[in-house]
């Protein structure tokens, strides 16, 4: 604008590139106009405080340690990050992985007819042994409905697992072994 003998004298819009951010002024761009960029939509989390023990030799969904979200746009990402601590039977293995909805999301590829696909794979060498187990992983679910994503986990035939402590703590109320907390975290990520 140019003001000429009292008078603003509009010369329309600045070309692109004209107009460098020192120029605006601090509070010009707000967070309602600022969109994208990466910017984080909303944050979700599941903390379970609680322990779960499991003999099933298959996936079994972990009681309680799951999380919803409804992303905003179907262009939005999906952060997912959890973390948490489980235990086995001396000599035997556990295996754990994430899923969205019903789907595994997060695995390793098939290799043979014999070999277990997992995010997650260990083996016990004593009862009092815990592997701590963590997953970051950017999903893109393409879409704007509620999305649950979730833990699943199963021993070897045989064996038992205790999510969220040791096997010997869950079995047997000893003092000496933890009761361990684990989170499930769920970020939408706008595009």
């Amino acid at each position: 604008f140019i003001i000429l003998l009292g008078d603003v004298l509009d010369i329309g819009t600045p070309s692109d590139g004209t107009v460098t951010t020192a120029k605006l002024a601090d509070d010009a761009v707000t967070a309602a106009k600022a969109t994208g960029f990466g910017k984080i939509a909303q944050v979700v989390q599941t903390v379970k405080t609680d322990i779960f023990t499991s003999t099933t030799a298959s996936y079994t969904d972990v009681t309680g340690f799951s999380v919803a979200i409804t992303p905003s746009a179907t262009s939005s990402k999906v952060l997912v990050m959890a973390q948490y601590n489980m235990g086995v039977d001396s000599g035997y293995k556990l295996y754990s992985t994430l899923l969205r909805g019903s789907t595994e999301i997060y695995r390793g590829d098939q290799v043979g007819s014999n070999r277990k696909r997992s995010s997650y794979s260990g083996k016990a060498n004593a009862n009092d042994d815990s592997v701590t187990v963590s997953h970051i992983f950017l999903d893109s679910p393409n879409t704007t409905s509620a999305t649950t994503y979730k833990i699943q986990a199963f021993p070897e035939s045989g064996g038992t697992i205790s999510f969220n402590s040791t096997k010997h703590s869950s079995g047997n109320d000893v003092t000496a072994n933890s009761v361990d907390a684990a989170s499930i975290t769920a970020i939408e990520v706008l595009a």
